[in-house]
């Protein structure tokens, strides 16, 4: 999702930068920093947050950066951890520009980015030593602010905490803005018995969260010398960013590092992996590790994890077009890589993000959760085809299997009654169903269950579709992100209305932030017996939640017949 954001880089950015003023020197423990001046905001771009996982802290825990000699200049954005770069999201990107109703000529400039994305954003801006986050406060700060520390989406394989993220939008409100990088794909989330067995905590997988709690553990040892109040930290994320945000929810060793959760299009409540016991037809995640290794040509001996190790992160990260091993396919890519994701190992995750949920155990800290009213518009296109979809006579199961997988129990009907009321033709409707029930119905299970945890709870539905009679993809997944962060792709199809929705979610994500408790802002808070929305759409309003029969049966789903 975050690549979207990457291609503005080239039209706001530019391949040259004016002479950076820098801050006033800012000392933590490990040494000085400086950053630098904007308009109304100091940035700190670069900042080292943990040592370099490279060589023999590849695939283990990040440990405390030891600090530098002499003053830090953070001032260069730092490179994004090690993604594919041949393939991946340029389908989903022209999706998005396709549906979008844009002209053509603003077509031609997106593409034109996009060709050059390569020399901007591609390999030589990628290392495994990418454990870096960013800073930008206002510039002159005379109390505590609150601190917001956003994790970025790209399901768990691709995207970074630079560009669009850092400008001074949300800042103005009074807050601090932290983006972080975490380690992703095969070097986030590789799991194997040999690793489990080399940790003291007979785990492996879940790099990639690890990094994301080491982060939080920084910002709260170090933000004051910022201005922020480490007593007062909200995580937010979108996509994989808001699953890590519940995953952060439901773990032991985030708890106490965050005082306030945002989960934007957080998927899949159903979806995990254990460490190395199956999930029904789902293998462990040490099995996909031995799977990986294979596929990789590597011998498993006693020296497996050093070999591994010489591998390069290139070799790693691109499974598709592995130089070793043979016949690597795309649908290798696919098996393999489904797994980068976290996993309950009985130290980072105790159980699974849906009993922990289900069993009221989430952190009880206050949560705004949500998702768009789209999703689907730019997801199903690239696994289900619309020429599949005109030869499918039962449509409204095969979105069920995709959505739900391995799942051979009986369909609600409230799902079949709702599948045949969307008043869309077969495609799209197919396209909000399975949006509805992968991201909509995740939503509304965790804040059903976590209402009872925390009161302030509170649900969000982002339903902007951009402002063209040719558009066709209506609020698709990851389009809140340039409201929230006044971030549009140039030439994206807007009018005041959409400035008045931008404006509006990022008073309400910062008072959220500053207080919690969105309640003395006019929101309804959420819960089983109260089941309001703020709706983010032409006329903004609260209402009764839009698929509340869907959902309410998918809840009953989840506690009942769905079978971990």
């Amino acid at each position: 999702m975050k690549y979207l954001c990457a291609l503005l880089f080239i039209f706001l950015v530019g391949c040259a930068e004016k002479d950076k003023v820098l801050t006033e020197k800012i000392t933590i423990s490990q040494g000085d920093i400086y950053g630098y001046e904007g308009n109304a905001v100091n940035i700190f771009e670069g900042i080292p947050y943990a040592e370099p996982p490279i060589n023999q802290l590849r695939w283990k825990p990040p440990l405390e950066h030891k600090g530098w000699n002499d003053k830090l200049l953070a001032i260069e954005l730092p490179n994004s951890c090690m993604q594919p770069v041949e393939y991946g999201l340029n389908a989903f990107i022209e999706l998005w520009i396709e549906g979008s109703g844009m002209s053509w000529f603003s077509k031609k400039l997106i593409y034109l980015g996009a060709g050059l994305m390569p020399f901007l954003n591609g390999e030589d801006n990628q290392s495994e030593d990418c454990l870096y986050l960013n800073i930008v406060t206002p510039k002159n700060i005379n109390k505590k602010l609150p601190v917001m520390m956003w994790i970025h989406g790209g399901g768990y394989r691709y995207g970074n905490g630079s560009g669009s993220y850092l400008n001074e939008d949300l800042v103005k409100n009074d807050v601090i803005i932290v983006s972080i990088n975490y380690r992703l794909g095969s070097m986030g989330y590789f799991a194997h018995p040999a690793l489990s067995a080399e940790s003291k905590n007979n785990s492996s997988g879940n790099y990639g969260t690890l990094d994301q709690i080491h982060a939080l553990k920084w910002i709260k040892d170090n933000i004051e010398a910022f201005g922020g109040d480490p007593d007062n930290i909200t995580i937010f994320g979108e996509s994989a960013g808001g699953h890590s945000v519940r995953q952060l929810m439901s773990s032991p060793l985030s708890k106490g590092l965050f005082h306030k959760a945002i989960a934007q299009s957080s998927y899949g409540i159903r979806n995990y992996i254990n460490l190395n016991t199956s999930n029904g037809s789902v293998k462990s995640a040490e099995d996909a590790g031995r799977d990986f290794v294979r596929t990789l040509g590597v011998i498993e001996d006693e020296n497996l994890l050093n070999n591994l190790r010489k591998i390069s992160a290139e070799n790693l990260i691109q499974v598709g077009s592995l130089s070793i091993g043979e016949n690597v396919t795309s649908e290798d890519d696919w098996q393999i890589s489904s797994y980068w994701m976290p996993v309950i190992d009985g130290w980072v995750f105790e159980d699974s993000d849906l009993n922990v949920s289900r069993y009221g155990k989430t952190h009880n800290v206050p949560l705004l959760i949500g998702f768009n009213s789209f999703e689907g518009s730019s997801l199903l296109p690239l696994f289900y085809t619309k020429d599949q979809n005109e030869n499918d006579s039962d449509w409204t199961s095969t979105i069920w299997k995709l959505a739900i997988t391995d799942q051979s129990t009986k369909i609600p009907s409230e799902y079949i009654d709702w599948a045949k009321n969307i008043k869309l033709d077969k495609y799209l409707a197919s396209q909000k169903l399975w949006g509805d029930l992968n991201f909509g119905s995740s939503s509304y299970y965790s804040a059903t269950n976590h209402s009872k945890v925390n009161a302030d709870t509170y649900f969000y539905y982002f339903n902007r579709a951009p402002a063209s009679s040719k558009q066709i993809i209506g609020a698709t997944h990851g389009a809140e992100i340039m409201y929230l962060f006044n971030s549009f792709i140039p030439g994206w199809p807007k009018n005041n209305i959409d400035d008045d929705i931008g404006r509006q979610m990022r008073l309400d994500w910062t008072n959220f932030a500053k207080t919690g408790d969105l309640s003395k802002f006019g929101w309804p808070r959420f819960s089983d017996q109260k089941t309001m929305q703020m709706n983010y759409q032409t006329e903004m309003s609260y209402t009764k939640i839009y698929e509340e029969n869907l959902f309410k049966s998918m809840n009953n789903f989840y506690n009942n017949d769905f079978k971990p």
